[in-house]
């Protein structure tokens, strides 16, 4: 008999909910997917820009929020942490799980593992794209740092323009971005969504249909990708990329269970957790189900300014639940 009393669909109010899950899941699962078709580039020590201006060469943090000399940035943030991509050339990441991501930062020429102590100590903000020492060093530094970035950026909705200010030609480094107190890269980086990205969005329609005698339904959502760029023929990339994923299968994890077990991959400094799980380790770890992709449509495909191209993909996620 059914329980009149209850409601149905999930056992606790403060649960993570099907429509965060899906955001979620399909936030990392892109993030993922792409680092597999090489969504990132290598920076090596004293590589150069087309303007002979050092890309591994990190600028003085502007963040108010910190004391001078103790946070310093890359021209491009979204670093790499993961490993075991298989991509060539790989990710400069090394393979010691207990600490992943990039080994250390040079200062003044003079290498400094992250695992050491002392005046260099420090972490990697692996979101900023920062190096942050434990005590501040002399501002007149030269921090230098190998490492890779990832080139698309995969985002919630609510990460895009209305709250952060876009951030434009970001490879063309000058002068400027070495200048504390001027220009975009004055504002903290995490105020600043660089280009190209793709923002993911649960919005308002959902359909259901039975599964099977018995009970469960499938559950229909539409979910938004809003593909930005700085030129249409990468923005035109980004819709292909998501509007081929039709009828595509991927797996799910649990965001409370993966929670609950102490298993966020990064920290609440941006920095991967020792022994940081991955998305399939995710998936392996906590398995949630799977989601399929279907009912692909490319909505829109705008130029909002000279600098700024946007288009919108509407795909339908449809999971099973048996408890309903």
């Amino acid at each position: 008999m059914a329980d009149n009393f209850n409601l149905k669909g999930f056992d606790n109010l403060f649960a993570t909910q099907l429509s965060n899950e899906l955001q979620d899941n399909l936030v990392e699962w892109f993030d993922w997917a792409l680092l597999q078709k090489g969504n990132y580039f290598n920076v090596s020590l004293g590589e150069t820009s087309p303007r002979g201006y050092d890309y591994s060469k990190l600028r003085l943090s502007s963040d108010d929020r910190r004391t001078a000399g103790t946070a310093w940035e890359g021209f491009r943030g979204n670093w790499v942490w993961q490993s075991g991509v298989s991509f060539s050339p790989s990710p400069i990441v090394g393979d010691n799980n207990t600490l992943p991501g990039i080994s250390g930062v040079y200062v003044n020429d003079t290498f400094h593992p992250s695992t050491g102590t002392g005046a260099y100590s420090h972490y990697v903000d692996y979101y900023d794209g920062k190096i942050v020492f434990d005590s501040p060093i002399p501002t007149g530094s030269k921090v230098q740092a190998e490492y890779s970035y990832k080139w698309i950026n995969v985002v919630y909705a609510n990460e895009v323009p209305w709250i952060r200010d876009l951030q434009y030609r970001t490879y063309d480094m000058n002068g400027e971005f070495f200048n504390s107190g001027k220009g975009e890269q004055d504002q903290p980086p995490d105020s600043r969504l660089q280009l190209p990205a793709i923002a993911v969005e649960v919005v308002p329609r959902r359909t259901m249909r039975g599964y099977q005698l018995g009970g469960g339904q499938w559950v229909n959502t539409d979910i938004l990708f809003h593909c930005i760029a700085e030129d249409d023929r990468t923005r035109n990339k980004l819709v292909d990329i998501v509007s081929l994923q039709n009828d595509k299968t991927i797996y799910m994890f649990e965001s409370d269970n993966m929670a609950a077990s102490g298993h966020m991959p990064l920290n609440y400094r941006g920095t991967p957790v020792s022994g940081a799980m991955r998305y399939p380790d995710l998936v392996n770890s906590h398995y949630g189900g799977a989601i399929r992709l279907t009912n692909s449509s490319v909505q829109g495909m705008d130029m909002i300014n000279s600098n700024l191209y946007a288009g919108i993909v509407k795909l339908t996620t449809q999971v099973i639940h048996t408890d309903i």
